[in-house]
């Protein structure tokens, strides 16, 4: 047995408190650091570099990103 971890970045709003992600996760990783790293990445390529949303829809729902590194194991 392996153990790996598993990705998932969330887009939430501050305003409704709803938080959303895509079909590209869960992403399985090799170890924590990996999906760490990947969250960060990932959460900025999300939020600024893809250009998903804009500077007033980010101020107006108070998107911020969020993700969590869980272990599995894989078999």
């Amino acid at each position: 047995m392996s153990m790996k971890f598993l990705l998932i970045v969330y887009i939430c709003s501050a305003i409704s408190g709803e938080c959303f992600t895509t079909p590209q996760y869960p992403k399985i990783l090799d170890d924590h650091h990996d999906c760490v790293r990947a969250g960060l990445s990932d959460s900025y390529e999300i939020i600024y570099a893809e250009k998903n949303f804009t500077k007033d829809q980010i101020n107006n729902s108070q998107l911020y990103p969020k993700f969590t590194c869980t272990p599995e194991e894989i078999i």
